[in-house]
């Protein structure tokens, strides 16, 4: 708020008036006034233009242009109001002055008279007393209390003008674009003159205010308000202007409203954009919007809402464009632009190509290696306690699991990379425990896809590097028996496994579930996407653990998955009846467990055995065998990898065993040739058995 102003005060015997001038008031009147009618004047010069600009313009950015007038026109009447309003204040304040300087005019002079009339009065001379006592009935005191100072208050601002039209882009729009460069020709004029107008009114104002601060100044913001009005007439221009270049630049007189979105998207607010209008982008218009920081903050927030289908991130990634270079689907120029912005989004994304999630992965391998690195250097191991001793500190702990999860990951990948080329479809250091994915072959665009999904325990910073050589040693095993097809097996360790006191609590196996589900949904989605998906393309095997998270997901969704094997497994939850529960096709549910295995069981503690004969999966050897002539070897326990240097024994997936050559067959559709195995005697919980007994006399229907 401006200064109140001064009164009328005796300093030193001097009066002293109040800080008003009218030269400025009425400098401030003048431009006010004149403003005013400008603007009002500003309809009449515009119309007739507008209604010839309209006449040929149809479509949702035509309905913009007219929305944008109404407020314009809406705007400079409000503006023009408090412009006279100002005015009037500003006159009724002069007048206020006027009587103020007057009041004070008086006082001053009578305070002099009566100054006069006590040096009469403190004289011994009676006649000048007598005339003294005679003036001051004769001359009564002014009025004392000073008239209150006036307040202004002109407060003005624009209101929003959108410029983009948005959706889905289906429409089409027609214009004149002759028609709409009259209207920016004539708006720019009546620009100019407003400009003018502003100048004056800004430089009046400023001298108002310096040389009247006796008025008060409640609130202001007209000058400002006056700015943004031009603003927003100036960029109304310039975008017409786009407009009309875009249609001259087809060559016609229709254009379709995605088009327009694209070349216009720079104007749309970050709340209004869709992924549709960022898929609509060439690579510079994308570049240019990816500049602004809200713009790839709403996209972030786009790709990592729940729910998100993977049949429209697929869609909508093959429309920024990608090649095919040697049967690899290269990213296109728009799409190695989001892989940079966002390279932890799109690496993890489901509906993305294996390609382009590798890309994104393998940058943000590196950022993260740096991150954690800076982080760890500034975070001290030990916290001190109120006792004086040391405690480990929680985020040092946090930051070394990450970064063995990191060196796990790299491990990984060069195990998985022996047969042939690794992908690393994607990681997850932050919600939970870390999380990852790597892949023996290209998903993308292998004749045959294996999901393996791991058990208990196995981490990213702990056990990786086996399970992807488990991955490397399946593909291997299955180009050995069909030379000349493409594999690929994805090392799936994407959710966070129990251990040991957990193991046998279904919690973690339905959490799984869910990351599973999506991520094979994302997958058919690309595979369907780049059509090259087919009934056999996509197989399940899992170990342990693995076959309780893989059970709850093939029985909770459809996932067009060709087959589906166990090897050791954790028991399958009882609400599943039954393999035909699993939506896999008949006969195509497999199931192993090796003689020396004596871990698998204790998993089953509450859950069924699916070796069963109710169950209706069917048994393969994991035991010694010789198959066309070759000597395989038996599993010797659990685990899936065992034999090295200095070790003894087999697992269930290394190289040379027969579970191998065998889960080689059921994972490519050859599960007629298998081995069989020996079933149980019982397969169920005792608390189980009862049901076993009444399926005949009361079937489950799936």
């Amino acid at each position: 708020m401006w200064g109140t102003g001064i009164t009328s005060t005796f300093e030193h015997g001097a009066a002293v008036g109040i800080v008003f001038d009218d030269g400025a008031a009425d400098a401030l009147i003048s431009a006010a006034d004149s403003a005013d009618q400008v603007l009002r004047g500003e309809g009449g010069f515009l119309d007739g233009t507008m209604d010839h600009a309209v006449e040929d313009f149809k479509g949702g950015y035509a309905q913009l242009f007219t929305q944008a007038c109404a407020i314009r026109a809406d705007d400079r009447a409000r503006l023009a109001g408090v412009l006279a309003m100002l005015a009037e204040d500003v006159r009724q304040a002069k007048l206020k002055a006027r009587e103020e300087k007057s009041r004070l005019k008086k006082l001053t002079a009578w305070r002099q008279r009566a100054d006069v009339r006590e040096q009469e009065l403190a004289s011994l001379d009676p006649a000048r007393q007598s005339a003294a006592l005679l003036s001051t009935v004769n001359d009564p005191k002014p009025e004392e209390t000073r008239v209150a100072p006036p307040t202004i208050s002109a407060e003005f601002s624009t209101r929003d003008r959108p410029r983009f039209a948005g959706g889905s882009g289906g429409g089409t729009s027609s214009s004149d674009p002759g028609k709409l460069r009259g209207f920016v020709s004539q708006s720019r004029a009546a620009a100019n003159i407003l400009d003018a107008e502003l100048g004056r009114i800004r430089n009046a104002w400023s001298g108002f205010t310096s040389a009247c601060s006796w008025v008060n100044v409640e609130a202001e913001s007209f000058v400002t308000g006056f700015e943004q009005l031009l603003a927003e007439n100036v960029a109304d221009a310039a975008w017409l202007e786009q407009i009309a270049t875009a249609f001259e630049t087809a060559g016609g007189g229709s254009l379709a409203d995605g088009v327009l979105n694209s070349a216009l998207i720079l104007y749309a607010p970050p709340g209004q954009v869709g992924l549709s209008d960022v898929g609509a982008l060439n690579a510079a218009q994308l570049k240019a919007w990816l500049a602004v920081p809200a713009n790839k903050d709403r996209l972030q927030g786009l790709l990592e809402q729940p729910g998100l289908d993977p049949v429209v991130i697929a869609k909508w990634w093959a429309g920024l464009g990608h090649t095919i270079v040697d049967g690899v689907i290269e990213p296109g120029a728009a799409q190695l632009l989001l892989i940079e912005a966002l390279p932890g989004v799109i690496g993890n994304l489901n509906g993305i190509t294996t390609t382009a999630r590798n890309e994104a992965n393998v940058l943000r391998l590196a950022t993260e290696q740096e991150r954690i690195t800076a982080e760890l250097a500034r975070t001290p191991p030990f916290l001190p306690t109120s006792q004086g001793l040391s405690v480990t500190n929680p985020a040092w702990t946090r930051l070394q699991t990450q970064q063995k999860a990191l060196d796990g990951i790299g491990d990984a990948l060069a195990r998985a990379g022996v047969s042939g080329a690794a992908v690393l479809l994607g990681f997850d250091l932050t919600h939970g425990s870390p999380k990852a994915q790597v892949s023996a072959g290209n998903p993308d665009t292998a004749q045959n896809v294996t999901y393996a999904v791991s058990g208990m325990d196995i981490t990213p910073q702990s056990g990786f590097n086996d399970w992807a050589k488990n991955a490397a040693n399946l593909q291997l095993r299955q180009s050995q028996n069909e030379p000349g097809k493409s594999f690929a097996v994805v090392a799936w360790i994407n959710y966070e496994p129990p251990t040991v006191p957990t193991v046998n609590s279904g919690d973690a196996a339905r959490a799984g579930a869910g990351r599973f589900v999506t991520d094979l949904q994302g997958f058919n989605a690309v595979r369907e996407g780049l059509g090259n998906r087919t009934p056999e393309t996509l197989n399940v095997l899992a170990h342990s653990y693995g076959t309780t998270v893989t059970s709850d997901a093939l029985a909770a969704a459809a996932l067009n998955v060709a087959s589906f094997t166990m090897l050791g497994s954790a028991g399958i939850e009882k609400e599943i009846r039954s393999a035909g529960e699993l939506h896999i096709p008949v006969g195509r549910v497999y199931i192993t467990e090796a003689a020396g295995d004596g871990l698998a069981k204790m998993g089953r503690f509450q859950r069924q055995d699916p070796r069963g004969e109710y169950f209706g999966a069917k048994v393969f050897s994991s035991e010694a065998a010789t198959i066309d002539g070759i000597e395989y070897h038996g599993t010797t326990e659990h685990n899936t990898l065992v034999h090295g240097p200095g070790k003894g024994g087999y697992g269930y997936l290394d190289q040379d065993t027969t579970a191998l050559y065998e889960a080689a067959l059921t994972t490519t559709g050859k599960g007629d040739r298998i081995l069989p195995g020996t079933r149980p005697q019982s397969s169920l919980p005792l608390e189980l058995q009862a049901v076993e007994q009444l399926r005949e006399s009361e079937p489950y229907a799936p």
